[in-house]
């Protein structure tokens, strides 16, 4: 039925594919492509050095009161943290749709 409809009115076919390739065309020009799209990951990783300190020292005196400041953020998934010799990783995940930039700046205010 199509090519029957085709080989009777092809000015028609025509002008429906010229339409098609110029809305093509437009459409191009006007698409924007983001090849870095802004991403915000809901963490925030705290990296602390005390040298000269053992792993038990650091967890004691740095990983501890950290957690326990931290805890007291809105919004907070899961803390996980790593005490090494010298050095104190505190991992905090946020739930998603959290505004990352006031997640900072309370976290800046603990301190």
């Amino acid at each position: 039925m199509l090519s029957r409809y085709s080989v009777k009115r092809p000015l028609t076919v025509i002008m429906i594919v010229i339409l098609v390739i110029i809305l093509g065309v437009i459409s191009f020009t006007n698409m924007t492509t983001d090849l870095l799209p802004n991403m915000d990951f809901p963490y925030v990783v705290m990296y602390t050095s005390f040298p000269g300190a053992s792993p038990e020292k650091i967890e004691t005196m740095v990983t501890k009161p950290l957690e326990s400041a931290v805890s007291t953020l809105s919004g907070i998934e899961s803390v996980q943290s790593v005490s090494y010799e010298n050095v104190s990783l505190i991992i905090i995940e946020f739930s998603y749709g959290v505004n990352m930039d006031s997640v900072l700046i309370e976290l800046s205010s603990e301190n």
